[in-house]
């Protein structure tokens, strides 16, 4: 009633400025009859369902989406937090007591950290091999500086599919690269199953999955040549600038009586979720 009423004194207004005076004053006469209008109130509330005032304009462009959240380089909770979060300082950190002598000809070199360690070892020095102790120390070095200059050189990824490649992963789930070769002839075998992409199933029919000890690890028993493989995730992240993340696996490979060990280091990916494992590079 009150809008129909105001929009009639709206109607006889623009009547009566456009007509001449005599009907200017029969117009105001008219609207000294009219009641007085009653005092404009608040704005009726918006309306419980609908489009209502609250609501954006058809015409506003809508919100741009927000992006994807990156996935962080990360390692296993056996790393020191304080350590991976500046991998750069870990590498240099002296830690004498973590490394075994080196030695090279008639040399001999006991390294303090890390990048002393990388730098040796690509000269040529080596544990004693005739030291089981100094050969298990050093194995220990390389995964623990292996696995900083990894980190050291990776970067957020978009998408992973490498984060829980060893939950409940089989023989069949990893490369040949893992199987243990504990004589030339063996090495060489191991090297065509890899040139022909096989897995470690494929390559070695009786390997089965054993029962590790330690959380974490995947062990694979062959029996064909009484020797173990033992596989550990130890950090990942993308290595190669391809937005996928990298996962690094240390593989421990040993006989039974331990006559013979060996420890790896392998950098794989994964380029889509039930993809094979992709070998990118191998540390020794």
């Amino acid at each position: 009633m009150r809008r129909a009423l105001l929009y009639c004194v709206t109607g006889v207004l623009l009547w009566a400025c456009k007509s001449e005076p005599p009907q200017r004053e029969a117009a105001k006469a008219a609207l000294a009859e009219l009641p007085a209008p009653v005092a404009a109130a608040s704005a009726p509330p918006a309306p419980a369902s609908g489009k209502g005032a609250s609501e954006p304009d058809e015409d506003e462009a809508p919100s741009s989406p927000k992006p994807p959240e990156r996935l962080a380089p990360g390692g296993s909770d056996e790393f020191d937090a304080a350590a991976l979060a500046d991998v750069k300082q870990a590498l240099s950190a002296v830690e004498e007591s973590a490394f075994a002598p080196l030695v090279h000809k008639d040399k001999r070199v006991l390294p303090d950290n890390c990048r002393s360690w990388q730098a040796l070892r690509k000269r040529g020095y080596a544990p004693n091999p005739k030291n089981p102790l100094a050969e298990q120390r050093d194995a220990g070095a390389l995964v623990r500086c292996g696995a900083y200059e990894f980190l050291a050189r990776a970067k957020s990824s978009r998408v992973s599919h490498v984060r829980k490649a060893l939950e409940g992963a089989g023989p069949d789930d990893l490369p040949a690269i893992v199987a243990s070769a504990t004589s030339k002839l063996a090495l060489r075998a191991r090297s065509v199953a890899v040139s022909r992409g096989l897995t470690l199933g494929q390559f070695l029919p009786s390997a089965r999955v054993g029962r590790s000890e330690l959380r974490g690890r995947v062990l694979f028993d062959e029996p064909a040549s009484a020797t173990s493989v033992i596989v550990n995730a130890e950090v990942w992240g993308d290595v190669n600038s391809d937005e996928i993340e990298d996962l690094l696996l240390s593989v421990l490979n040993s006989s039974e009586d331990l006559g013979y060990f060996e420890m790896r280091l392998i950098e794989v990916t994964r380029l889509a979720a039930g993809a094979p494992l992709t070998v990118l590079a191998v540390s020794e």
